[in-house]
């Protein structure tokens, strides 16, 4: 049972890395089996309806990674400015780690592939909106309600998407720390 959940872990990760960097469509599945060492047919077993659940799981997966870098902002920040510009700070950080070759984990999928495969534009929904949710919760201490604070958030994760773009085009953490302090002083200015 390890093997199988093994096989399916590293397939997993092997096409996040993939389809980040390559997009949904530039991505094989021969390859992906290929990079994961996961046997075709033990690949089916784990994903019967193919590639398209893949990249379900792969979002998925994902989500959980942005999900805790940005609950590791949020720990370390003492206010929620501090909380934008750790997060600045940490997604520059991935993006020079991986070469600049990935950028948000949703954004090749919502770009290629979501209209085709409902599936996906839900797992892609999810992950915007567990981002922003968890972006509110971090930044509930400077507004005066709730709806303000998710509203900022969706100003902030948006933001965020687009600085990464930019990044990964230029090959420089520049447009995400550059975004990250104006964002930092829209809150602390609250």
């Amino acid at each position: 049972m390890a093997r199988r959940s093994d096989a399916r872990q590293k397939a997993i990760q092997t096409a996040s890395r993939l389809f980040q960097r390559q997009g949904y469509h530039g991505t094989g599945l021969a390859q992906i089996l290929e990079e994961s060492g996961a046997p075709r047919g033990s690949f089916y077993f784990h994903f019967p309806h193919g590639k398209p659940e893949l990249a379900v799981e792969a979002v998925r997966g994902s989500t959980r990674e942005v999900g805790e870098l940005i609950g590791s902002a949020r720990a370390r920040a003492r206010d929620p400015a501090a909380f934008v510009r750790k997060l600045a700070r940490g997604l520059a950080r991935w993006l020079e780690q991986t070469d600049f070759t990935e950028g948000c984990p949703a954004a090749a999928f919502t770009l290629e592939s979501v209209p085709e495969y409902p599936p996906l534009a839900g797992a892609c929904i999810e992950a915007y909106d567990d981002w922003q949710r968890q972006t509110a919760e971090a930044l509930e201490p400077a507004f005066a309600d709730r709806a303000r604070a998710e509203q900022a958030a969706t100003l902030i994760v948006a933001a965020f998407e687009g600085a990464l773009l930019m990044g990964r085009a230029r090959r420089s953490a520049q447009p995400v720390l550059v975004v990250g302090e104006q964002l930092a002083g829209y809150v602390a200015a609250l």
